[in-house]
């Protein structure tokens, strides 16, 4: 005969194996169907196929490249058309000698090179424009990669934990017969209740979570947000800390922040032609009329910078600070991706270490410890608390190696921000 004692033992015996299977056939029938999924390098190249902020970088430095021609040209001639000295007490074109139909042209000169110096400033200006374009680029990518991982975290964490609580909920079932039965205490079945209850809250939280990383996500994607999102591939060995250090020099903002300066030292150089004058040559036809010879004139006009302290020498000290200015932004901007890059690569190889542990000692450990509470359980030397407790560590450990892979994901982003030049 067997007795109650036992036929709880061998319920526990078998139940455990037979609600993993059913996990794992209900997850593979809930996928079937969904379209493929779409991974984190995917993802990036959609997000800058299809942003608005790129197209408008694009029209600046389209802008900008058809602003250094113009800026490069001579300023357009200049008509004049007059009648001078018309007496006033007839009106009449033939009563006085110096009456006449005047035409006139005028054209000024820029001298002392500033046309040249103009273009040349405009140049600078496109560099500048095609310089920003490709770190907005940087940042897109980058923004769109985080906004990735943001979005698979939270539903590869809602998954384990769906897992583990499909778990739960078929062990609770069986708790509830076997305590009907008196093969289960009660504060047994109050602890599996409650457990179940903080899986349940933490689904909710982390579904929470994962919505908003999905809606976060749609900024970048669009509809392409709704297919599944694949698990982000393994991170690659990391070239030594001094080469990635190099490769800073090559980063666009930088590059960018180069162009500021090089555009503030071509003012520099128009403020100093400020000195010189245009020239201005005119040149004109009197049509008289009557059998009088007509007339033609000739004028040269220029300005008298006579008052320089208080335009010519403020423009061009004003002009030297922004060099300054710009020079100094771009050693800071330097300082800060030096910082930002120490910081990427410390946490990657702290996000590193943490994952190996994990691998090797964590995880290992907090399975030995379920498998033990399960043995002593199923033999009657446990309570179900320590199966609870065993089960509740596990899952922590799981959830922790999975934040260290998202950390270790996040790290690697930002170096490749720093570091990396985006494929087109």
């Amino acid at each position: 005969m067997s007795c109650p004692k036992c036929q709880g033992r061998s319920r526990r015996r078998w139940l455990l194996p037979a609600v993993v299977l059913a996990a794992v056939l209900l997850v593979t029938v809930a996928h079937a169907g969904e379209p493929a999924p779409l991974g984190l390098t995917d993802a990036v190249r959609l997000a800058l196929a299809r942003q608005p902020v790129l197209d408008a970088q694009a029209a600046a430095v389209d802008a900008a490249a058809a602003t250094a021609v113009a800026a490069g040209q001579w300023p357009d001639p200049k008509l004049r058309v007059g009648l001078a000295s018309l007496p006033l007490d007839t009106y009449s074109f033939t009563q006085e000698a110096m009456t006449q139909f005047t035409v006139a042209v005028s054209q000024t000169v820029p001298v002392a090179g500033k046309a040249r110096l103009a273009g040349a400033r405009g140049e600078r200006a496109s560099e500048l424009a095609r310089a920003q374009l490709e770190a907005v680029r940087r940042r897109v990518a980058r923004d769109a990669a985080l906004a990735w991982l943001a979005a698979w975290w939270p539903e590869a964490s809602l998954d384990l934990v769906r897992r583990i609580g499909r778990e739960w909920d078929g062990q609770l079932a069986w708790a509830d017969v076997a305590y009907q039965t008196d093969k289960l205490a009660q504060d047994e079945v109050v602890a599996m209740r409650g457990q179940a209850q903080v899986n349940g809250d933490r689904q909710d939280d982390l579904a929470r979570q994962a919505r908003r990383g999905r809606a976060e996500l749609a900024r970048w994607l669009g509809e392409a947000t709704a297919a599944p999102l694949a698990d982000p591939a393994d991170v690659p060995a990391l070239p030594a800390p001094a080469e990635l250090a190099a490769r800073l020099d090559d980063h666009p903002e930088l590059a960018a922040l180069a162009g500021a300066v090089a555009v503030a030292r071509a003012e520099v150089d128009l403020a100093r032609a400020a000195y010189k004058p245009d020239l201005t040559f005119d040149v004109g036809y009197g049509l008289r009329g009557a059998e009088r010879p007509d007339l033609i004139s000739f004028g040269v006009a220029m300005d008298l910078p006579v008052f320089t302290a208080n335009r010519q020498d403020r423009r061009l000290a004003a002009a030297e600070a922004r060099v300054t200015q710009a020079e100094q932004t771009l050693a800071d901007r330097r300082l800060g991706l030096r910082a930002e890059l120490d910081a990427a690569l410390a946490d990657w190889q702290a996000a590193h270490r943490r994952i190996a542990r994990f691998d090797q000692e964590i995880l290992p450990l907090a399975s030995q410890r379920v498998t033990s509470a399960l043995n002593a359980y199923a033999s009657d030397r446990a309570t179900f608390g320590r199966v609870a407790e065993a089960r509740r560590a596990e899952l922590e450990a799981r959830l922790g190696r999975l934040g260290q892979r998202v950390a270790l994901a996040r790290a690697q982003v930002q170096i490749d921000y720093l570091t990396q030049e985006v494929q087109p």
